[in-house]
Parts: C-alpha cells; structure tokens; sequence
C-alpha cells in the first residue's frame, strides 16, 4: 500500500466510528513520518538509520466537553480504543458552550519541499560540514551532530466535513558542540536549522558559523564587575524564546480569558517601540515549518500582533476568542516573523558603551508583574562599542512587558532558520549585575 492508502484506510475507518455516535463533535489527524537520519558523533560518521513512525490525534466534543487523545497505530482495533479513550476522557472535562469546531472549510491537497531525500548529496554535504569545522574551527569539539530528511504525509478530519491532505519534505540539521583549547573547555552550544534543498554549504546556513565563533571564543570566561544598567543584545534564538514568554503571559488563551494579561485591554495601544513589528506567519516563504490549517480546523492565516509598537491582536484560539470575546487570531502556529531594522549588527554593537549580547537566559516565569532576573547564558560583554570577553556568572533583570519599548535598534540582518525569522534586538535599561 502507498502512504496515503494506509492512511485513508485509516481515516475512514475512524470518520465510520464517528458517524455512529450521536451528540459528538471530533476532528482528528493521521500522520506517517519517514525519517532518514545520518549521525556524526565526536567527529566521525556513526549512523545511518531510517525510522517510520505512525501518528492518529484525535479531539472530542461530547455535550460540549473536550477529550483528546493520540497513539502511534493504524491497526483498527487500536484506532477503535482510542476513540473510547478520548470520549471517556471529556466525561473529566468542564462543559462549555465555547468550546466547538471550525465550520467546514474547502479541503486541499498541499506538497511542500521535497519529498525524497537527495542521499548522496546529503552524504556528501555532511561530510563537507565536518571537514570544515575540523578544519576552519580547530579549537571546537563537535559531540553530536545530526543530518536527517524527514517526510510527512497526513490526513485532516473533522465532523463539520473538512479534508485536508498534506505531504511535506525538509531537511534538518542539529548540531552539538563545545571550545577547547586544550586546557578549557566551553558549556555545550547548538546550532540548528531546517531547509528545503542542499544548495548550500551547511556551514554557510543559519548562524552555524557565528556559533561555533561563539563556542570557541567562550572556553575562558569571566564575570562581569559591579552592577550597572546598560544595553544587551538578544540573538536571534534568544529573541524567539522572549516571544514565546509573552504568548504565555500576555497574549494566550489562559491570560486572556482570566484576565491576568498585562496586556488584556491593550488593543489599539502602544505596547513596544514605533520600530518593532511582530507577526506570526505559516505562509511566509521562509517558514518551513508551515500550518495548512489551525488547531480548531479553520484555514490558517498570517496575522500581526504588534504592528509600528501597536498591540493588533491576541493570538486566542477559537475556545479563548468565545470565550473572552475577542477575535480569533488567524493560525495556531508559532511561526514568528518580526521585521529588521536599518542598523547592522557591527553597528549595533559599536553604539554600546556598556553591555552583553545574550543567547540564551536561564531564568524561571516573570512575575505577575512582568519582573524577571535571570543568568545570561552564550553572553558576552561589550565596552566602549567592542566585545571583550564572554562572561558567566552574570545576572541581568528587567521587566518582560516595558522591555519592549525600551527597544533601541534592530538589526537588518534577520535569522531565518526555517521555524521563524527574527533579527537581532538591543533593548536599553537593562539591570546587569557580576560579582
């Protein structure tokens, strides 16, 4: 059988359960994923495996009251469980009239990238990566890294009588590495990206080689002296992780409908600097990781959140706009897209008198003020507009929601990894305390 006659099998089977039921709402979801997945460990090839795996999620609404349940089988008897475990699941839930299903919309078939992998080429570009980094890298151990193509093949249903087919392809690249240089040793950094075709270099995409510079000038760091207040620079990574803390905080379905979103009677009101414009994109043609259709069944669409610093809208499903009574936002994807500036980051980093650029921040939830203070973690310090060293033990604290508007520039260059396209963002007032 083909995968998609596996997978029709499949979905008939259970929309033929679901026609027997009364007083039931369902949508569900059938996947097989093929994945081909070359390994490199401590420098040397190891790997070369090919894994199928097989994916049934299934969403219930019973007198109003959500179940949802998945299992990695198409066998009939274990489809047939899962739908009982998913209604006896809701009789657990909370009946709510605001919980419901997209109306129907026109099914498609949509392919994406390519379908099969391109193995000699893989083979020969993963090799190709490897010789550079041990080449052009010398003082970098690189522990793991990961070459796959993986394919995916679904099958979307719900009882208002939508169909969606989709079969995607996309290579990615995972990467796991340290400096050394013989006597220190750096904390472990990563580097990852999604792509469509083997055109290029693998060390040329993404930030791989901004992040094995970081890695290698990161083996002998130091504290930052004293406390002040100056700029930091988020990367690319480090920005996508802030974002989705306001989805969390200030823009989901849970803050929204109790009401503890600082920014819950904000639409229409400025909430960042004139220059920041963020929007969440499925459809954009640098996001690979696309949404065809959202988690309630409508058909996704790109929609804006913060545009010229002005809060446009929540990103609420169809449960938390009922519910709250706001719009729906147009996808349920975290395929974020935030516009650069003018300013390159050299620039950037030469208009800072005293501050960090940061990768990452370990830190836990903001307060229910927006209050933070966490470790700067991939940092280094910057004085006098150059970068000095790369620092630990060094704290920096700000509030989450009026950080943005303390944003003072964006970069033009924008890291487009295939998951999301993001530049660098240098925020003022920052707390930045070392020992």
């Amino acid at each position: 059988m083909s995968d998609m006659t596996k997978i029709t099998k499949a979905a008939d089977y259970l929309s033929g359960l679901l026609k027997e039921k009364q007083n039931l709402k369902a949508q569900f979801e059938i996947s097989e994923i093929t994945t081909t997945e070359i390994t490199v460990e401590n420098g040397d090839f190891s790997l070369l495996r090919t894994m199928f795996d097989k994916d049934v999620a299934i969403k219930v609404l019973v007198d109003q009251k959500p179940g949802t349940t998945s299992i990695n089988s198409f066998e009939e008897a274990d489809i047939k469980d899962a739908l009982e475990n998913a209604i006896t699941s809701s009789a657990s839930a909370v009946a709510d009239d605001c919980f419901n299903l997209a109306p129907a919309i026109k099914g498609e078939e949509f392919t994406r990238g390519p379908l099969e992998p391109d193995m000699d080429t893989l083979m020969s570009r993963t090799a190709e990566l490897k010789e550079a980094i041990a080449k052009e890298y010398p003082n970098i151990l690189l522990m793991m890294g990961i070459v796959e193509h993986v394919r995916t093949d679904s099958m979307y249903r719900n009882t208002n009588g939508t169909e969606d087919v989709v079969h995607s392809g996309v290579y990615n690249i995972y990467l796991e590495f340290a400096g050394n240089d013989g006597n220190n040793t750096s904390g472990i950094s990563g580097s990852s990206i999604s792509i469509e075709t083997l055109d290029t270099p693998f060390i040329e995409l993404g930030r791989i080689r901004k992040d094995l510079e970081d890695a290698e000038k990161s083996v002998a760091p130091t504290s930052v002296d004293g406390k002040f207040e100056g700029k930091i620079i988020f990367t690319p990574e480090c920005f996508k992780n802030a974002l989705n803390t306001y989805m969390q905080i200030a823009l989901s379905d849970i803050v929204i409908v109790d009401n503890s979103s600082l920014w819950r009677n904000k639409i229409g009101q400025k909430v960042a600097a004139d220059s920041f414009t963020f929007s969440v994109k499925p459809w954009d043609k640098r996001i690979i990781d696309h949404e065809y259709h959202t988690a309630d069944g409508f058909r996704s669409e790109d929609y804006t959140i913060i545009e010229n610093g002005v809060l446009k809208s929540f990103a609420t499903s169809l449960y938390g706009a009922n519910k709250a009574k706001v719009e729906r936002a147009g996808n349920t994807s975290a395929a974020y897209v935030v516009e650069p500036g003018t300013t390159s980051l050299d620039d950037m980093i030469k208009n800072i008198d005293r501050g960090l650029i940061v990768g990452a921040i370990s830190a836990g939830a903001p307060g229910v003020n927006g209050e933070i203070a966490g470790v700067a973690k991939n940092a280094f310090y910057i004085e006098n507009g150059k970068i000095v060293n790369a620092v630990t033990e060094t704290m920096i604290s700000f509030n989450v929601v009026n950080v943005l508007n303390n944003i003072v520039d964006i970069s033009k260059e924008v890291l487009c990894n295939g998951d999301f396209v993001i530049p660098y963002i240098c925020v003022d007032g920052i707390t930045i305390s070392g020992k």
